[in-house]
Parts: C-alpha cells; sequence; structure tokens
C-alpha cells in the first residue's frame, strides 16, 4: 500500500514567545517554567471521532516527515552528552536547574509525607487543572471517589494526592488502589523497578502485584487481576474517577530511541485506564516526545475518548529531559470504548504491535497539526536547556548569586501558586517520620555512572576484559570484620504468610544485598553465560575435603551460591533433610545463599530447631553456617510440610513460593546487616573465584 504523508509548517504556538538567548536575563525564564502547557484537544474546538474498530493496527506503520525532522534535531543535540560522566553531568544539571530548590522548600513549607520531585510534579499539576474531579464527586452523597496508580513507586503520587485532598477537599472521603513492579519479587531487574519501599511496606493492603504477583501491568492476567481487586472495593470505596501512570523503562543506553522504548508500555497503561476509570473521571499519563506513530495514534485515542487532552511539563520537572505529562479530562465512559477493548487487548502485553494503531489517513489534518505544534514546542525548551547545561559545564562556570535568587524566587512561586500548607499528621498516611526513618539502601542508587560512549565500548570488550573490568569494582567490597557469629534468631510468628508468584531462576535483586554489588553478581553471571560456562562456588573440592573431616555427630547440606535459584529444591532438600536429623547432631549449611526472602524465611525456621547458628568466614568459600545441637520441633515440622505442599502446588500453575514471612519482620531482624555483609563476601570471593577458574590471571 502506498504510504500517505502529511507535511505542515506549524505556527508557533503562542508560549514560543519566549525566545531565549546569550543574553536574555536568567530571571526571564521564569515564565517559561510555569507556562509550559500545550492544549491539544477541547470538545468544544474538536469533537474527533474514533474510527470502526475493525480499521484498528490493519495498516502498516507510518512517519510524518516533520516529526522525524525534530527528532533528528533533539537526537543531534542530545548526542553532544555522549562523552559526558553520567554522574557528573547528573550533578551539573541539578545544580543548573532552576527549579532545583523546589523539593527542598516543600519540605520546608509543609513537612509533607515522601515530599520527592514526583510529589511536587503530581501536586502541581493537581493545582494548575481539575485533575481531582469535585464537581463529579460531589455528585454523590457520601462524597466518595477512588484513585488507581499505575507504575506509582515508591508512592509520591498518592502521598502527593492526600496531601492535596486534606488541603483543598477535606470533606472528599477517599481510598486508592496501587500497582507497580514488586520490590519483593527477586525476579524483577534493578533496571526495570523502583526498589525503594519505605511506604510500600506500610501500605501493602492498597497495593495490587497481579496474578503472577510481580506487579508487571503489561501482562493482561495482571491487569485483569487489578481490575477484579478495583471492583471488590467498589461497593463501599466510591467510583474511580482518578487514574494515574507515571511509568517508563530504562533508556539510558538507547537515549535517541527513548519514545519507541516506552511505547508499548503506555500503551498498557492507557488501556488500563480505559478498563478502570468510570465516566466523568481524568487520566494523567506521563509521556516523552511524540516523533513516532505509536505515540501520536495514542494522543488521538486519548483525545477521542476524554472531552479534553493537555500535555504539561510542571515547573518541577527537569527542563532538560524529555518528560510530559498528558492531562485527559471528563472520562466518555467504558461504554463508548467498549467497542475497542476487544482489539486493544489483543494488542495487550510486552510485544510490539506489527502496525499502526490508527491509518493515517484516519486521523484529521488539524489534529496532526497540533502534535506537530506541539512537538515543536517542547523540543525547543528541551534543546535551550540542554545547550545551556553544555555551555556551562564546559566552561566550569561558577554557579552565580544571580541564579540561586532566581531559584529562590521560582520556589516562592511554586509555593504561592501551589498555595502549599501543613496538613495534621494525623492525617498522613503513614507518617512522614515513619517513613524517613526507615532505612532504605535503594534510595538514588545510579546504576549508570559512565558515559554513553565509554558504555558503548563495553559491550564490544571480550569476556576476558569484562571479567577483569568486574574484578575492578568488586575489589572494592568491603569484607566483614568479624570471622565468627553466633546467632540466636528470635521465634517464630504465630502463623505463616506464604506468598507465592512468577517462577524465576535468577536473582535479580534482593533487599539483603547492595544494589550496586547485587549487579556486579548479575553482569558475571552475563559474562558466563556467554561463555557457555559455569563454575562451581563454593569449590566442590573444598566441600569434598570439609566433609571428609567431619564426624557422624555432623551433616552437610550443600548449595550452590551462583547455581540457578529453584525454591522447590531448597524447600524440599531442607525438610528432608531434617525429617532424618538425629538429635542433638549439627547440620552444616556450606554455600546456602542468603538473598532470597525465603532462604532468610527457612533459615528462622531452622534457627528454632537448633540451639544457636554459628557463622563461620573463609577465605576461599565464604561463609558457613553452622546449626548446633538439633531438637526435634513438630510445629517447625509442620509449618514446613505446608510450604513444601504449598511448593507444590505453586509448580502445577508455574509458579513458586517467594516468601514464607513477612518482608517487614525479616527487616527487623538483628542479623539483617550481618547478612548483607556476608552476601557482599559471597559475591566478591566468587568474582575472584571464576577469575582464577577461567581467567589467565591470579588474584
Amino acid at each position: 500500500m502506498e504510504r500517505k504523508e502529511k507535511n505542515f509548517s506549524p505556527k508557533q504556538p503562542e508560549t514560543l514567545r519566549y525566545r531565549y538567548n546569550e543574553s536574555t536575563d536568567l530571571s526571564s525564564s521564569m515564565p517559561i517554567l510555569f507556562e509550559r502547557h500545550f492544549a491539544i484537544s477541547d470538545v468544544q474546538r474538536d469533537a474527533q471521532t474514533l474510527p470502526e474498530p475493525g480499521s484498528m493496527f490493519a495498516e502498516p506503520p507510518w512517519q510524518l516527515d516533520q516529526l522525524q525532522r525534530m527528532k533528528r534535531v533533539l537526537n543531534e543535540v542530545k548526542s553532544r552528552l555522549n562523552n559526558f560522566n553520567l554522574v557528573k553531568w547528573q550533578q551539573h544539571t541539578s545544580r543548573m536547574n532552576e527549579a532545583g530548590d523546589i523539593v527542598r522548600a516543600v519540605k520546608e513549607r509543609t513537612q509533607g509525607e515522601l515530599v520527592t520531585q514526583a510529589w511536587c510534579k503530581f501536586y502541581e499539576i493537581a493545582s494548575n487543572y481539575s485533575l481531582v474531579p469535585l464537581n463529579e464527586i460531589c455528585r454523590d452523597d457520601g462524597k466518595n471517589f477512588r484513585s488507581v496508580h499505575v507504575c506509582e513507586a515508591p508512592g509520591a503520587f498518592v502521598t502527593a494526592l492526600n496531601h492535596w485532598l486534606k488541603t483543598n477537599a477535606p470533606d472528599v472521603r477517599w481510598d486508592w488502589l496501587a500497582t507497580t513492579l514488586n520490590p519483593y519479587c527477586e525476579g524483577n531487574s534493578y533496571d526495570s523497578m523502583v526498589a525503594d519501599d519505605r511506604f510500600i511496606r506500610h501500605t501493602l493492603r492498597h497495593w495490587c502485584f497481579g496474578d503472577d504477583n510481580t506487579g508487571d501491568i503489561m501482562d493482561l492476567r495482571n491487569l485483569d487481576a487489578l481490575v477484579e481487586k478495583s471492583e471488590s472495593a467498589a461497593d463501599d470505596g466510591g467510583r474511580i474517577l482518578l487514574v494515574t501512570a507515571d511509568g517508563s523503562v530504562d533508556c539510558t543506553d538507547v537515549p535517541g530511541e527513548q519514545e519507541s522504548a516506552v511505547a508499548q508500555l503506555h500503551l498498557c497503561e492507557t488501556v488500563a485506564c480505559m478498563h478502570l476509570l468510570q465516566k466523568g473521571g481524568n487520566f494523567l499519563l506521563k509521556l516523552f516526545t511524540l516523533f513516532e506513530h505509536q505515540s501520536v495514534c495514542l494522543m488521538y485515542l486519548l483525545s477521542c475518548a476524554f472531552h479534553q487532552v493537555s500535555v504539561t511539563k510542571p515547573a518541577s520537572s527537569k527542563g532538560g529531559n524529555s518528560e510530559m505529562y498528558v492531562v485527559c479530562m471528563n472520562f466518555k465512559g467504558r461504554d463508548y470504548v467498549a467497542p475497542y477493548l476487544p482489539i486493544l487487548r489483543h494488542h495487550y502485553g510486552n510485544v510490539p504491535p506489527a502496525n499502526a494503531m490508527f491509518s493515517l489517513r484516519d486521523i484529521p489534518d488539524d489534529f496532526l497539526r497540533r502534535i506537530e505544534q506541539c512537538s515543536e514546542f517542547f523540543k525547543y525548551h528541551q534543546c535551550r536547556v540542554i545547550m545551556d547545561n553544555i555551555k556551562t559545564f564546559r566552561s566550569r562556570e561558577n554557579y552565580s548569586g544571580a541564579a540561586r535568587f532566581v531559584r529562590g524566587l521560582i520556589s516562592f512561586k511554586y509555593l504561592e501558586d501551589c498555595k502549599l500548607k501543613k496538613i495534621d499528621p494525623a492525617n498522613e498516611i503513614v507518617g512522614r517520620e515513619i517513613i524517613e526513618r526507615n532505612n532504605n539502601q535503594f534510595m538514588n542508587k545510579k546504576l549508570h555512572v559512565d558515559s554513553y560512549n565509554e558504555r558503548c565500548k563495553r559491550q564490544n570488550l571480550g569476556p576476558q576484559e569484562r571479567l577483569l573490568q568486574i574484578w575492578d569494582n568488586a575489589k572494592e567490597i568491603e569484607e566483614p570484620s568479624e570471622k565468627f557469629y553466633v546467632w540466636h534468631l528470635q521465634a517464630l510468628p504465630d502463623a505463616l504468610e506464604i506468598q507465592t508468584g512468577k517462577l524465576f531462576n535468577k536473582v535479580r535483586s534482593s533487599r539483603f544485598c547492595d544494589l550496586q554489588i547485587l549487579q556486579i553478581l548479575i553482569k558475571i553471571d552475563n559474562v558466563m553465560q556467554d561463555m557457555r560456562t559455569t563454575v562451581c562456588f563454593p569449590p566442590s573440592e573444598i566441600t569434598r575435603e570439609f566433609a571428609q573431616q567431619i564426624d557422624r555427630n555432623h551433616e552437610i547440606l550443600s548449595f550452590q551460591f551462583v547455581q540457578d535459584y529453584d525454591s522447590h529444591r531448597t524447600i524440599a532438600e531442607i525438610y528432608d533433610r531434617l525429617e532424618k536429623l538425629q538429635s542433638e547432631q549439627t547440620l552444616i549449611l556450606v554455600g546456602y545463599p542468603l538473598l532470597t526472602q525465603l532462604n532468610i524465611g527457612l533459615l528462622y525456621l531452622l534457627g528454632n530447631t537448633f540451639n544457636k547458628i554459628i557463622v563461620e568466614v573463609h577465605d576461599n568459600e565464604g561463609y558457613r553456617l553452622k546449626l548446633e545441637t538439633y531438637r526435634r520441633n513438630e510445629k517447625v515440622l509442620n509449618c514446613l510440610r505446608e510450604i513444601l505442599t504449598a511448593s507444590h502446588n505453586a509448580r502445577q500453575e508455574n509458579k513458586a513460593i517467594w516468601s514464607i514471612m513477612p518482608m517487614k519482620v525479616l527487616y527487623e531482624c538483628d542479623q539483617f546487616p550481618a547478612m548483607m555483609l556476608l552476601n557482599h563476601l559471597m559475591i566478591k570471593l566468587y568474582v575472584r573465584h571464576v577469575i582464577n577458574t577461567i581467567g589467565d590471571k591470579n588474584l
């Protein structure tokens, strides 16, 4: 089929009257920060109509020349950053960010709960638009409403909405539900999720992680589980009149294709909204650029399904990134979109559709013109900020007192425009002090520190070079100062809390290991996979030699710290060995990983059948766990039988046991810090052993 091309020379939007050059006074940029808004459609001006459902996803992808030109201009500007060290660049842009004091100012003014940049962005949007549909809420006698928050970790949109409601609509009764990639799923990688759980751990009843417990909203079964949970709460919680979606994926290694990389996630978030939101409700969606057919079609879908659609970049959003928010007001209702949902569900998931959602001829010219104007508007401002930052980065100019003064002015304007004030601590969801008290080693950790070009070069290195680079990081890992620990684990809870979820065979995240150190383990595992080889750790010859030295009163149960993770096998082996153990015997666990909630929970159980646990640290194999003086405990054995049965049942559904005790209990374990250090030691020794075994260099 011949591709239909449309080209426009868009008029400059009125907001582009702010022009920037080197002589511009810094204070003149303040209006720009607070007026980065663009109306896409309005019911009084544009009545958009969806084509017939059968025409969707029927024709090949298309491009608009004007949008592609904008993309090339933006990527050319962004490519000038390719040689910059990422950490140093981010530090510089934070200093140069004219709105960089807003978060601090909001914290000081409000003493708010979980105040982050996301909190400030949401609050600003809620203050600029009627994001909370109070008119619709007040139609109900009880003034009840619910909101659903997709891709929500760590939860700042929720706490910001709570603060806004308590300040602006205190008589409204509100309940909420959220979903996000589960920070307790050890099969979820750090690259894909926000691991900060300071708020989540205290509000778990409000979170839905879906059918497989991963929280992956791009799995249709998880969407259906979210819809089911939202409907089950409908009787007493009011209508769902607000949905937010703040999702993204890590595009650090594909900066020029960020929009395409996140397009399918944005489609899934939008389809999720159309399953959840009720007539008259509003939708807030984070997007990036609007250059590709996926985004243009998505914007057209939204403009047809809602009476009013606008795009905004809050002042509290960093000017140098492509982030912007689509504010969709007054949903036409599920009846309106019902004919389109089956085909949207068909194309739901991680695999992008082969065709465009809509044919180019089905989208009106005036709508395309608005998209091009909108794209030019936001592209211009982003390029301006990036070029300004490059100029000051290269010249090493100090941040002037005048610029600091402007930051103060911008923060003051933000506070005044949003009418921010404190709320009674009793009205907080969890409590600022409780959240801030929670030590969280997963906050603000940067997994990428080198420049883009340096990372590209590293991808072309051979296995030996990659191993040595990994060792350069691993050798800096701090080793435990103690070589000997005695643990007395606390008493068992009254009942187990068995959690099942998606089967996984590689630990990609752990609450019991620094995330950067676990990344070292993941990197070396990737090298081993590329080399199609494995290395035993602890070394089998050391384990055999140790087994020959022990007497009959000792039993050894050996594991591989780096073996493919198999929760069922671990449960079965521990139960089988404990069932056969004789009274007063000592059980020694060699290579037992302390990376997962399940393994820590099982160790809790074992700790209640022995007098004590002695941890011995050895230079070549890491640690041994010596469980001394077995005392048969029927309660523990019954718990293990229950866990084993649950594991058998989970395997029938292609799932696995994830945990047997609440993470909150494990966080409070006195041995938590020592367990982290032991995991760090094992990773360091494993890296060294791999290089000594398959490399040419002894370390």
